[in-house]
């Protein structure tokens, strides 16, 4: 297919938007991703924290819950227009691409900032992480979640691991499916360009499913408790 004739994330997401709550509540996101990114977290209560590529709003919501000032953003509008529905005065929400300039964050002015599960839509990371750089005060935290790579070359056959390659997973949505381009890239690709734009890397976590995942979705439970699915990272801007 010519490049400029391929779907797009936008083109995808208009199509998931309205279905999206359903990849919340799967198991891998509510019961092994999200759990084991939420534990990465310090106390925000009183924290001006900054949701990069928030979706649907849970993770904002998660914040908001906990005390936190929120700034969610996102690119696609039909996924802000349900945050806002979900999330109302509770946060402030913006349309701004991740990778910069977030129009709606000062420089300095956030004391963490969360991106869970939107990485793998962007090519470079070095351009989102010198954006959240940019954004957060010194010594302020940053949390992520991506998909992990060695899931990634394995699950898609990958020919080359130490390319960063344009590939796409195709998502139910309603009685559709839904093509989603990202990109998959090596380990070094994931810490590398953190390093590089002045984070310190303070945890690693491959999670493990939680119990309630076993008890969810027995027939993936012992698969997924010897093959990593997700990887989820805290680090910490320099001073």
């Amino acid at each position: 297919m010519p490049r400029d004739e391929r779907p797009t994330v936008d083109d995808a997401y208009d199509r998931l938007a309205g279905t999206y709550e359903s990849q919340e509540r799967d198991p891998y996101c509510a019961d092994l991703e999200f759990p084991a990114t939420t534990a990465l977290l310090p106390d925000v209560a009183g924290d001006r924290v900054l949701d990069a590529g928030c979706g649907h709003g849970r993770y904002a919501e998660w914040l908001v819950e906990r005390g936190a000032d929120v700034l969610a953003v996102d690119r696609n509008a039909e996924m802000l227009d349900r945050a806002r529905r979900r999330l109302g005065d509770r946060a402030t929400v913006r349309r701004a691409d991740i990778t910069g300039p977030i129009e709606a964050a000062d420089d300095g002015g956030f004391d963490g900032v969360v991106c869970g599960l939107s990485l793998h839509y962007v090519e470079d990371w070095r351009e989102a992480f010198a954006e959240f750089a940019r954004v957060l005060r010194p010594g302020g935290f940053l949390v992520f979640s991506a998909q992990h790579p060695v899931d990634e070359y394995i699950a898609f056959e990958a020919e080359n691991y130490f390319e960063v390659e344009r590939d796409s997973m195709t998502w139910a949505a309603g009685d559709e499916t839904v093509e989603v381009p990202f990109y998959r890239r090596p380990f070094s690709e994931v810490v590398n360009p953190l390093v590089e734009t002045g984070f310190r890397l303070d945890e690693l976590v491959e999670p493990t499913p939680t119990e309630r995942f076993r008890e969810r979705k027995p027939e993936s439970y012992e698969k997924r408790m010897r093959y990593p699915t997700f990887l989820c990272i805290r680090a910490t801007r320099g001073e």
